[in-house]
């Protein structure tokens, strides 16, 4: 098997990891952090405890996506700076985090949780519906397995 080839399946290992994790109960921004928590240097345990928060648009709240959320601390990890006065370093991962928010825009439509799921998570008879038709699933499965997809190609 070639270096391509290879790398090719430890993307897809990556994406049917995050969806795993997610399908079995991990948020999904967990789901992100968790399946690329290697790549960063960081164990799953650390990995868990830092996207805990992160679900639901951050929360809750229905904010930015939290796929979206995790990818960003992904590419912070990978490529930030470690200096305050590193201005180059910086605005590199600044430009790439923003790629990479506008790459997921594109790819699902949308990065606010709101706009991506259409129901009020905090209504406990709208969620209880979207969770018993799926509509939960079919969306939420697909924002974290294209949300891993697109942070392959930034690491």
């Amino acid at each position: 098997m070639d270096r391509s080839e290879n790398k090719h399946l430890e993307n897809m290992d990556r994406r049917n990891k995050a969806l795993e994790l997610f399908v079995n109960g991990h948020s999904c921004s967990q789901s992100i952090l968790i399946a690329f928590a290697d790549k960063v240097g960081i164990d799953e345990n650390t990995a868990f405890r830092i996207a805990a928060g992160l679900g639901g648009g951050i929360g809750r709240t229905q904010n930015i996506c939290g796929a979206i959320n995790a990818g960003a601390i992904v590419l912070g990890l990978h490529h930030g700076n470690y200096q305050p006065d590193d201005q180059m370093s910086k605005s590199r991962v600044a430009g790439l985090v923003g790629q990479f928010i506008s790459d997921c825009n594109k790819e699902l439509g949308a990065t606010q949780c709101l706009d991506l799921i259409k129901i009020d998570l905090n209504n406990p008879e709208q969620k209880k519906i979207a969770n018993e038709s799926g509509h939960l699933a079919k969306i939420c499965n697909n924002a974290v397995v294209k949300v891993a997809g697109i942070l392959e190609h930034y690491l």
